[in-house]
């Protein structure tokens, strides 16, 4: 049995712990979704969340995956499984709450990176699932599928865009250089394919830089009503210009930013920050490693992790760069963030998400934090680091932060090592309270026909 580690260390992780058919269902009322929030999947009235499980048995299928979305506070949810489940898919291995049609409903995207897909092996796939009374579901794939090019590893999406993440595409013939396709949210008809080697875009194809690890869509310094798009590039080498291999600091990391990509489908126009450009950079801090953009007051921010950085004196303990962006100011770093008590081989920067509502916070993921590896969270406001508010496993080895995420006035962090399922746990925004939540308990179905194995892997 493959587990979620063994699948991140044959896809390069650097921190190692030691087209379908409609699925009918009933509608409560002529327009389930006419009440819904911006997050609600199932037209209740409640922002939902959702997590993936993306080594789970489902549909008595060993490694299918499966999704769950989680419903209000309370933590109800409904199971959601592929179409067509096929063993090792990893269905659910990326997880997005976006609008993909003119109802209010939210809809899901699910990123299933191990599919295989005409022929290929691992080529990867994401699936569309619409929320409301019928819930279609549309599988979604590479224009050109390649065998081991995980797309649907990371994604994004706001407004009329959809951004999949394929980074270890060959793209152009460079092994693992990496690739993103642009899909419009309306439709989801033929992909766009943007990678460092297209024309505009700032930067080299190299060998294992693995260009689409991570995704984000924002306002970042483009024009303000179009779209830019940030990749992350956490095995880049910062090695200067041209192209190079295995030379300088060997997965340094780095971000790029391409702006207004919507409107510019020719060629683009970017920026790119090597680590080394904002703080100190040494081989091996992964710079770009997970991404998250907020808004506030008509700022654009952008928060990029860098789990293996150092903060001062203390070598690889993570740490996080904060960007700002307004209609008058060009993106450009603003903060750095480190933990107050630093710590090697914590992860810091592993994991990110904004939450707004009274004020834009920041949390932070930190999944091997503590003597006994149980994780935690840091949450604060942008503005105001000082007031942060730190949230601890329960117990050791559970990776308490692997995943985060915002829904409404929750945040829901990914605890996928806590227990043999996996559990998610909802933090209030004011309250301090932590709700655990671990499908088969309470109101979260177990799954039919299988066994949760990684619960909170993902969340979205």
């Amino acid at each position: 049995m493959k587990t979620l580690f063994s699948l991140l260390l044959a896809a390069a992780l650097p921190l190692l712990p030691p087209a379908s058919a409609a699925v009918p269902v009933t509608a409560a009322s002529p327009d389930p979704c006419a009440a819904a929030g911006a997050n609600d999947f199932d037209g209740d009235g409640t922002d939902d969340a959702v997590t993936g499980d993306p080594l789970a048995d489902a549909a008595d299928t060993e490694g299918a995956g499966a999704v769950h979305v989680l419903s209000g506070r309370g933590g109800s949810g409904i199971a959601v499984t592929a179409s067509e489940p096929a063993a090792g898919d990893g269905f659910g291995w990326s997880v997005k709450l976006t609008h993909l049609d003119e109802d209010r409903c939210a809809d899901l995207l699910v990123g299933a990176p191990y599919a295989d897909v005409s022929g290929a092996e691992d080529a990867g796939a994401v699936y569309a699932v619409y929320g409301g009374a019928e819930r279609r579901i549309t599988r979604l794939t590479a224009r050109e599928p390649e065998a081991d090019a995980h797309f649907g590893w990371s994604l994004a999406a706001r407004g009329p865009l959809v951004a999949v993440g394929a980074p270890h595409e060959n793209a152009d013939g460079v092994n693992d250089s990496g690739a993103v396709h642009l899909f419009e949210a309306r439709g989801l008809g033929d992909a766009r394919r943007i990678s460092q080697n297209t024309e505009g875009v700032t930067g080299n194809g190299e060998v294992g830089d693995m260009f689409g690890w991570a995704v984000e869509l924002g306002g970042l310094g483009g024009d303000a009503d179009e779209i830019d798009l940030a990749v992350g590039l956490p095995y880049e080498n910062d090695d200067g210009t041209g192209v190079q291999v295995d030379e300088g600091n060997l997965d340094s990391g780095s971000i790029g930013i391409l702006f207004d990509v919507r409107k510019n489908r020719g060629e683009q126009v970017s920026k790119k920050w090597d680590l080394r450009e904002v703080a100190k950079a040494e081989a091996g801090d992964r710079f770009g490693y997970a991404l998250a953009y907020g808004e506030e007051g008509g700022t654009g921010y952008l928060a990029v992790g860098a789990p293996l950085g150092d903060s001062g004196s203390v070598k690889d303990s993570g740490l996080v760069q904060l960007f700002r962006a307004t209609e008058a100011e060009e993106i450009a770093p603003v903060a750095t963030f480190t933990q107050k008590e630093p710590a090697s081989g914590e992860g810091y920067g592993f994991s990110l998400a904004f939450s707004g509502g009274e004020g834009l916070r920041l949390a932070v993921g930190a999944p091997f934090d503590g003597p006994d590896r149980r994780g935690g969270v840091s949450l604060f406001p942008v503005g105001s680091p000082d007031q942060e508010r730190l949230v601890g496993g329960a117990g050791p080895d559970e990776r308490f932060g692997w995943s985060v995420a915002a829904s409404g006035n929750k945040l829901v962090v990914g605890v996928p090592d806590r227990g043999s399922s996996g559990s998610v746990a909802l933090l209030g925004r004011n309250d301090g309270a932590v709700t655990p939540l671990t499908p088969g308990s309470g109101d979260i179905p177990a799954l039919d026909g299988g066994v949760s194995i990684d619960f909170g892997a993902a969340t979205g």
